[in-house]
């Protein structure tokens, strides 16, 4: 249930006839639907989200739509700004309203070619564009390590745990940066973030947005669609993650290219993602009482990450 203090602001601020209001989800159950309005809002605890993240969210999501990607747009408020900050009884919080769009996300078991193929064509075209626009784009948009204070976000998890993180942040600090490796992306482009409407593929939800490596970017899609596959034999799994990433890349290649150094990142960065992935669940939880579901994959978690199992499964 929605704060009524946030409620009736959000009726001032948008129309009086919002109600009601769906739950849709979000990470912190912080996304709300009007479907009488066609709208989504999102909710967000300005301690947390910094204001220049949700200005380069806007920037990311209105060069999209002038390129031609399909992405929900942005609803201002009767103010006519997209972004709003309200008074709760204890916090501050930002608002922000989406035009809603009526599709299905991807599947994680996903078996159409097309479609995966069409994923990765997708994400190219948006890092294509970032490549042929950043001369043109007036945010600063923050680092790709801004969000985990590098020892401090593995600090508390063990020993192995935060020499691992540490070997990854001391990898990474070194890597080369320049304008056809690293640019603005997504960083988040996993299969419940790209839905199908009317037969066109959208991409949802740009929160995460930042100045990253190309091939990391590209790597999120299939980390995330291999973590949704795990309950296959490792022959199987092998079978399913050769022909994602053939099909994955092979669509991404049509609008865009990472040269052979680049490719050669990737087993790294998808052992990477496991580990951050761990941590960012960890230390987002802490203090809150875990479903024993959540528990035991953080535990499975744990267990590869200190023993070395190969995310890429070795026959």
């Amino acid at each position: 249930m929605m704060n009524p203090i946030i409620l009736e602001q959000i009726k001032s601020l948008y129309t009086e006839n919002i109600e009601p209001l769906e739950l849709l989800g979000g990470f912190h159950n912080n996304v709300f639907l009007s479907r009488n309005h066609k709208m989504v809002i999102k909710i967000l605890d300005a301690e947390t989200y910094r204001k220049i993240n949700l200005l380069n969210e806007q920037e990311i999501i209105n060069l999209m739509l002038l390129h031609g990607i399909k992405t929900p747009s942005l609803i201002p408020s009767k103010n006519g700004t997209p972004i709003e900050l309200v008074e709760g009884k204890e916090k501050k919080f930002y608002l922000m309203a989406y035009s809603y769009i009526d599709g299905e996300v991807l599947s994680p078991s996903l078996k159409e070619d097309h479609l995966i193929k069409a994923w990765g064509k997708l994400l190219g075209k948006m890092h294509e564009i970032t490549k042929l626009s950043s001369h043109a784009m007036k945010q600063n948009y923050l680092e790709w390590n801004h969000d985990i204070k590098n020892e401090d976000f593995a600090k508390g998890h063990g020993k192995i745990i935060e020499e691992k993180w540490k070997g990854y942040m001391d990898a990474f600090s070194a890597l080369s940066k320049n304008e056809n490796n690293y640019g603005i992306v997504h960083h988040d482009l996993h299969n419940e973030n790209i839905m199908i409407a009317n037969k066109d593929m959208y991409v949802l939800d740009f929160g995460d947005v930042r100045r990253s490596w190309y091939v990391y970017d590209a790597a999120i899609p299939s980390f995330h669609f291999m973590e949704n596959n795990r309950n296959h034999t490792k022959l199987e799994q092998l079978q399913i993650y050769q022909n994602f990433t053939n099909l994955f890349f092979e669509g991404y290649a049509e609008e865009t290219a990472l040269s052979e150094d680049q490719l050669k990142l990737i087993p790294k960065f998808l052992e990477y993602r496991l580990l951050y992935s761990f941590l960012f669940f960890n230390n987002s939880f802490k203090g809150n009482e875990i479903s024993t579901k959540v528990k035991s994959h953080l535990e499975k978690m744990r267990f590869r990450i200190e023993n070395d199992v190969p995310f890429i499964p070795v026959l």
